[in-house]
């Protein structure tokens, strides 16, 4: 076995075989007897020739300080003194008066008494009954605040109160109110049910036909534009059903006075239902017909002056709620609560003709 130096080369190739080319076209020893390609020299492509820049405009720099000053605190200090002599012409100067913009309602109230504004009928220590006057809302709102039902009740001593009904501004009548929320809803669980009874009178203009009727018109909301009003809705359409039984007490001076129960207590059914019958309530400019026909009474020319005739405030209609029949929330007892009817009503019809039909 021949013996080997260090860094001497071995005769034989890898594992065992002897040295040569490979046997492949494409080995080492036929790589290196390719010739090289040359390799071109001499100058590169010049890049196209040109124009030069425009020279930059000579500009002087910004002044920091006007000619004739030596330091930065002189511009300082004259800055500062023509802020003053600003400040000193603005103040000297009058001002101008602003445009003129609408302005909120005053939040001050004429001082009522709270018995003006409603008279508690009944009171314990789950409801509180009132009669409430024309011209005043159940809650507080726009320049009402203070002369409210919530607010008369409140500054008597009844406070906290849940109203179970509502009534018009410019209705009057009986209004129910609950003194913790477990009597309200016990209270409003009885006033949706048949035990319920509400009577109102209504004082509607002309003579209507008839001595007594009934009224199955199905109540909805339509909102125009950015409010919302109801009106007669088929129940298609989404309105709601309302049943309205009316009886006529009595006729005359172009009005009719009518007995009114409501079986369902939707929004202004009353006002709804009977100007849907051609008969709007009394000073009603919300539901009235501005292009019915003037009844044959208006144009009689009744005895005495026009001026001297009854006629109702602009913030009363002829509406009131007379009698509420309901039963207690708690002791379950029928309770029947009455209100009369207010005196500028009842001096709308003088020498009424009376009509006597049991409802």
């Amino acid at each position: 076995m021949e013996r080997r130096r260090p860094g001497d080369r071995s005769t034989t190739g890898d594992r065992g075989r002897p040295p040569g080319p490979p046997a492949g076209p494409y080995g080492s020893a036929a790589r290196r007897q390719q010739p090289s390609m040359p390799v071109p020299f001499g100058p590169l492509p010049s890049k196209p020739d040109l124009p030069p820049p425009p020279p930059k405009p000579d500009r002087p720099p910004p002044a920091i300080a006007p000619p004739g000053t030596s330091s930065v605190r002189s511009e300082q200090a004259r800055v500062a003194a023509e802020r003053q002599q600003t400040k000193a012409r603005r103040r000297s100067e009058p001002v101008p008066p602003l445009p003129q913009t609408r302005r909120s309602p005053s939040r001050h109230e004429p001082e009522l008494a709270p018995t003006e504004i409603c008279r508690v009928i009944f009171s314990d220590q789950w409801l509180v009954v009132v009669d409430k006057a024309a011209g005043f809302p159940v809650n507080p709102s726009g320049p009402f605040r203070q002369r409210s039902v919530l607010m008369a009740l409140q500054s008597q001593g009844f406070s906290p109160c849940f109203p179970v009904n509502l009534l018009d501004p410019e209705a009057s009548g009986l209004v129910v109110l609950s003194r913790s929320q477990a009597a309200a809803k016990a209270l409003r669980w009885n006033w949706r049910s048949e035990l319920c009874e509400r009577t109102y009178v209504a004082i509607v203009k002309g003579d209507i036909p008839g001595g007594r009727g009934r009224v199955t018109l199905a109540i909805g909301a339509v909102r125009e534009g950015s409010r919302v009003f109801h009106r007669v809705v088929s129940v298609e359409e989404g309105g709601r059903p309302a049943t309205t039984e009316w009886r006529l007490q009595a006729r005359g001076r172009g009005y009719s006075r009518l007995l009114c129960k409501v079986r369902s207590g939707r929004c202004h059914q009353l006002r709804i239902h009977l100007a849907a019958l051609g008969h709007p309530i009394a000073n009603d400019h919300l539901y009235a017909r501005t292009d019915a026909e003037v009844p044959l009474e208006a144009l009689v020319e009744l005895p005495g002056r026009a001026d001297e005739l009854p006629s109702l405030p602009p913030n009363q209609i002829g509406l009131h709620c007379m009698r509420i029949v309901l039963p207690h929330p708690f002791t379950q007892q029928v309770m029947d609560w009455q209100a009369p009817v207010p005196r500028a009503l009842t001096a709308l019809m003088p020498g009424a003709w009376v009509v006597e039909n049991p409802m």
